[in-house]
């Protein structure tokens, strides 16, 4: 982006038009490929046991023993877990257990929108009148222009319980939840393995605060 050129001169309609047209389809482009990483905010609480193996296998409730969705979740949380050093064993120290909701609304948005805004002025073409178009940067450049719509949008929450089974009877010592919103562009799959990376990425991290979280994306293969 620091090697844009500068331009100027008088321009032909036709030519400027379609000149204008790709400097607004460029910055839309640039604009879209920017990739963001995933941000939202971190609720945790705990009293997690000094030293303790990450030992732990999953519990589901009711709802979620027949689930075929939670089953593939749980696929995604387990490598999530093993990222953090947690490891399935069949006599566990801990329990795990989580719930994944994806909540769609309808809401206003408003976003700037790239436009170009010339800078007219009056010339001459050979030894007949006109006008033309052109001037140097910042006379030429990018404006942005606020936009606003009815958009779908979705709130990604996942919550995480730890229970202690060396405890009698079990005891919670750790419960999470991150909460972020997202566009449409974004799919159920690829954003639940940046909600669990929030949650245990410093696992267990500060207890009793809300704070935010930034993941960044892994490129893709």
């Amino acid at each position: 982006m620091d090697d844009c050129k500068r331009s100027g001169g008088a321009l032909r309609p036709g030519p400027a038009r379609r000149w204008l047209a790709g400097i607004v389809t460029g910055l839309a482009v640039l604009l879209a490929g920017c990739a963001t990483p995933l941000r939202g905010q971190l609720t945790a609480f705990h009293e997690w046991p000094a030293d303790a193996p990450r030992t732990y296998r999953f519990v589901r409730s009711a709802a979620q023993r027949d689930s075929l969705e939670h089953a593939a979740w749980e696929r995604v949380m387990r490598a999530e877990l093993a990222r953090a050093g947690f490891r399935e064993a069949a006599d566990p120290r801990f329990s795990v257990s989580f719930d994944y909701r994806v909540m769609r609304q309808l809401g206003r948005l408003v976003e700037p929108y790239p436009v170009v805004q010339p800078y007219f002025w009056w010339g001459t073409w050979g030894s007949r009148g006109g006008v033309g178009m052109g001037g140097p940067w910042p006379w030429w450049g990018p404006g942005y222009y606020p936009m606003e719509y009815m958009r779908a949008w979705y709130e990604y929450r996942l919550r995480v319980e730890i229970e202690d089974l060396a405890a009698r009877p079990p005891r919670r010592v750790y419960e999470g939840t991150a909460v972020s919103d997202g566009l449409e562009s974004s799919t159920p799959a690829e954003v639940l393995p940046l909600l669990a990376r929030a949650i245990l990425g410093d696992f267990p991290g500060p207890s009793g605060v809300t704070r935010r979280v930034e993941v960044p994306l892994e490129p893709g293969p």
